[in-house]
């Protein structure tokens, strides 16, 4: 298995790494509140460890040259994006950037004994083709809430069978390294923190709209995901009192009024009602109706679809608007 960072000085120094690349230890030193010496012991100490290797001289500030530190290139990390109807698997190199990417269709619902065959299938078909000999790290995304400490879903609408499941021991076991469990917006929050449109500010809200409606709180720079694991859940926020039934088992719901299913149902019912001839078409063509059809056919000018993706924003305007509040 691999090594881990001892303390949080080299957790930290890891993380400069892998956020700005190759540095010298002096230009560390200028970002960790480390003495000269004591920085230099956590370095050696990290260079032992194989997880950071030399990497060339740096440039000459005065004095002796030091060499540029790096995080080592045969490090390999495995992402994993499970979403209700389908899986994607990502293998990186420790900058994160993407070396290799797979997608599958699968739906959530067939469990996670199913799921985690494939996602097993697709990492070796990554591990085949010459990307890894192993990985150091793995993170699993999922669509709905985890108790972030064990890395287990907790009670998720849209996942049967998945409640109580281990997900990060089942995992960590068969990959042979550490393993991150997360709910997957919240992930998606942190990426863009990461390497996206917030990497400047500290407190905000990701929101994903997908099969279902989800959202990623940062505040102060940290994620927060409440004591079970399900603030951001916002899709069960309810929006129409006495609505329609949703997955959770409540009525009104946001995702059970507009989301990528929520959509797709409403436009089916549009279609048969003879109220789109755009979408009646495509039903016909295809069986049944997706929201990339929905999309198409507002761009095409339809009316109801149109006015199907206006209902449906409007009302996750109220919500987002009452969480900034």
């Amino acid at each position: 298995m691999t090594a881990r960072p001892a303390n949080a000085h080299q957790a930290r120094l890891l993380r400069l790494l892998r956020d700005g690349g190759p540095n010298s230890r002096a230009q560390l030193g200028d970002q960790v509140d480390l003495s000269r010496s004591k920085l230099a012991v956590e370095v050696d100490r990290l260079l032992e460890t194989g997880l950071v290797v030399a990497d060339g001289l740096a440039a000459s500030r005065g004095g002796r040259r030091s060499h540029n530190i790096r995080l080592a290139p045969a490090l390999r990390f495995l992402g994993v994006d499970i979403g209700a109807t389908s899986i994607d698997v990502a293998v990186t190199n420790a900058e994160l950037e993407v070396l290799g990417h797979l997608n599958h269709p699968m739906d959530v619902r067939e469990g996670p004994v199913a799921v985690f065959e494939q996602v097993l299938s697709m990492a070796a078909k990554l591990k085949a083709s010459g990307l890894a000999e192993g990985f150091d790290g793995a993170g699993i995304g999922v669509p709905g809430p985890v108790r972030y400490p064990e890395g287990v879903p907790v009670a998720p609408p849209i996942m049967p069978g998945w409640d109580g499941f281990p997900v990060r021991e089942a995992l960590s076991q068969d990959l042979g390294c550490p393993v991150m469990v997360d709910n997957d917006v919240n992930l998606m929050a942190m990426g863009e923190q990461h390497a996206g449109v917030a990497r400047s500010v500290g407190d905000f809200l990701c929101i994903k709209i997908g099969t279902g409606i989800g959202c990623g709180i940062v505040v102060g720079g940290e994620v927060y995901r409440g004591t079970t694991g399900s603030a951001g859940d916002i899709g069960h926020i309810q929006v129409a009192p006495e609505g329609r039934a949703c997955a959770c088992g409540n009525r009104g719901c946001l995702e059970a009024h507009f989301s990528g299913a929520a959509l797709a149902r409403d436009a089916e019912d549009a279609a048969r009602a003879g109220r789109s001839v755009e979408l009646a078409t495509r039903l016909e063509a295809a069986g049944q109706l997706t929201a990339v059809d929905v999309s198409a056919a507002a761009a095409a000018g339809d009316a109801t679809a149109l006015d199907l993706i206006r209902e449906g924003g409007n009302r996750l305007g109220q919500v987002i608007a009452g969480l900034v509040s």
